[in-house]
């Protein structure tokens, strides 16, 4: 016997319909039915609770890394050679990538300018057209790996050299955080670098913004060559003087050079044939 649950009377437990007041009653398959959806639903609503969850972890743990990187990073351009080691051990990776972004979205800026400038000029003397622009995002993925495998070729000379020729050892990461730290300001001198890159061209103002952009270039390879060669000065008790271990990574990073060197004018050229092609 089961209830009705409308007046309370007793009725027979397949009966569908109560005898007293009509109700219709639930069978024991319906019943088991909600049962089920029930359930299912609560652990749906768990797993939403569940994710949900998750997702505003990820987000205050994203939030916590951002700015501990922003605190590593404004410490590293006041006091460049006060390596700060408390900080992520990807803090070195993420600032050498940026400068390598940075760079190649300059050089593709300028490039584009003066080809965009040119093309103007000659439409204006001569009523016709270059065609398309064809530096694009190529190039900047070109001057990108270009510069940020030559950044961690160079990276990994040093700590290479550092390995060989000391008893101490140390992690990869932490090596290149300190690198990264010490030559924090190319980052800022990309910046500034890319802003000006927005103006160049076949004017006066256009050359000289050119001229800066290049400064500013040169100045971030020399803290670049001086960062890297920094931790060298810094070895203890080296197995082989000093000045002989320069010569070995100057040597090796001139060949990494070379090489980035060489992958840039292989672009170019393929641009040109391209260009003169068409």
């Amino acid at each position: 016997m089961k209830k009705c649950p409308n007046c309370g009377s007793e009725v027979a437990e397949e009966a569908k319909f109560c005898t007293n007041c009509g109700s219709k009653l639930a069978t024991g398959d319906e019943v088991k039915l909600k049962v089920v959806d029930s359930e299912v639903q609560s652990e749906t609503a768990s797993e939403q609770a569940k994710q949900e969850a998750g997702v505003s972890l990820d987000k205050e743990k994203l939030k916590a890394s951002s700015l501990s990187y922003w605190s590593w990073l404004v410490t590293a351009w006041k006091h460049p050679f006060k390596v700060k080691s408390e900080t992520s051990k990807w803090s070195g990776l993420i600032t050498l990538g940026l400068e390598g972004l940075i760079f190649g979205l300059s050089i593709m800026i300028i490039f584009r300018g003066y080809y965009n400038s040119a093309n103007s000029y000659y439409s204006q003397a001569f009523g016709g057209s270059f065609g398309d622009n064809p530096v694009g995002l190529g190039t900047l993925i070109t001057f990108f790996l270009a510069t940020f495998l030559s950044a961690l070729a160079t990276t990994g000379i040093g700590y290479g050299a550092r390995e060989l020729f000391t008893p101490n050892r140390t992690d990869f990461l932490g090596f290149v955080n300190g690198i990264a730290h010490r030559t924090s300001p190319i980052l800022l001198l990309n910046l500034i670098a890319l802003l000006f890159s927005f103006t160049v061209g076949f004017t006066t103002s256009g050359v000289l913004n050119t001229m800066l952009v290049l400064c500013l270039f040169s100045i971030t390879l020399a803290i670049w060559q001086f960062g890297i060669l920094a931790p060298i000065y810094e070895l203890a008790n080296p197995k082989l003087d000093r000045l002989y271990i320069l010569i070995i990574v100057t040597l090796l990073n001139g060949f990494v050079y070379g090489l980035a060197y060489m992958a840039v004018a292989a672009h170019y050229v393929s641009i040109c044939n391209n260009f003169f092609n068409d």
